[in-house]
């Protein structure tokens, strides 16, 4: 399982970066804006982050707050067509991340536009969260995964995710020991308590030691300044977003050039873990 992230990416210790995507029709942030204009803005991300050292993306609607348990056909239209753009237009491999938590449809996008993966923020255990009680889809996402036959299509799972407080008070590694042998993650992720909020290293080591054999992924608040916090002892893999924006606001723009200094700083990385 250690080698999923290079067959999904093509190297160790992937870059995985974040298309925030403006709102989406439905939503309450929606103001008319076209849907070519909306995958022209996601593209122009996608480019900029593939074009300077970013190895996959996510595709998520990251402005459709105050988000819904369960998405719209409206919402599974657009990211559709949306990713299917993004996927044309760059040769990294792409996920989705259907939010609030939403695997069925996400799986849905990833089978219909050539998706790697998607990220799944509640997938087992009960949270409680700003929309209301979240509770664990693993066992529904499973069987619509199986169903649609896309096995190839990874899940990458949180536990003890951001933005949310699980009501079984468990430790975050046995939490993690559950999703994936007993939930069939594919992959963990660990996050700090918000978007952008930074990961405690911590978190990241109980996990690896707990369980060393499994593809883990940092997800929140890794910046070209803690990269090597985590990097190359305890992680395998990390999604980023806020830290390659401009002034590293998450609503701002992609950074080319903090995009570069990332990759940079992560090639050092892949080099120590060479050793």
């Amino acid at each position: 399982m250690m080698r999923m992230f290079e067959e999904i990416f093509g190297k160790k210790l992937p870059i995985i970066g974040v298309v925030h995507l403006q709102p989406l029709p439905g939503a309450p942030r929606y103001e008319g804006m076209s849907m070519k204009e909306i995958a022209r803005q996601a593209v122009a991300e996608a480019r900029a982050m593939t074009e300077n050292g970013v190895d996959g993306l996510i595709v998520e609607n990251f402005r459709d707050m105050m988000f819904k348990k369960r998405v719209g056909p409206e919402t599974v239209a657009s990211m559709t067509y949306i990713a299917s753009e993004v996927s044309s237009a760059v040769s990294a491999p792409i996920g989705l991340c259907v939010l609030q938590s939403d695997a069925i449809s996400a799986l849905a996008i990833a089978k219909a536009v050539g998706g790697k993966f998607i990220r799944v923020p509640y997938y087992t255990e009960t949270y409680i969260v700003d929309a209301g009680m979240m509770e664990s889809i693993a066992a529904d996402a499973l069987r619509f995964r199986k169903m649609i036959e896309a096995r190839d299509v990874k899940i990458f799972a949180d536990v003890h995710i951001k933005h949310g407080y699980s009501l079984s008070r468990r430790p975050i590694e046995e939490s993690a020991e559950d999703t994936y042998e007993r939930g069939l993650a594919d992959a963990i992720i660990v996050t700090g308590k918000k978007t952008g909020g930074k990961t405690k290293p911590e978190d990241v080591k109980v996990v690896r030691d707990y369980l060393p054999d499994l593809p883990l992924i940092v997800g929140s608040g890794v910046t070209t300044e803690n990269l090597q916090e985590y990097f190359p002892k305890l992680g395998d893999a990390v999604i980023v977003g806020t830290s390659l924006k401009k002034e590293g606001k998450t609503e701002g723009a992609i950074d080319p050039e903090r995009v570069r200094q990332f990759s940079k700083n992560m090639e050092v990385c892949r080099k120590e873990l060479e050793k």
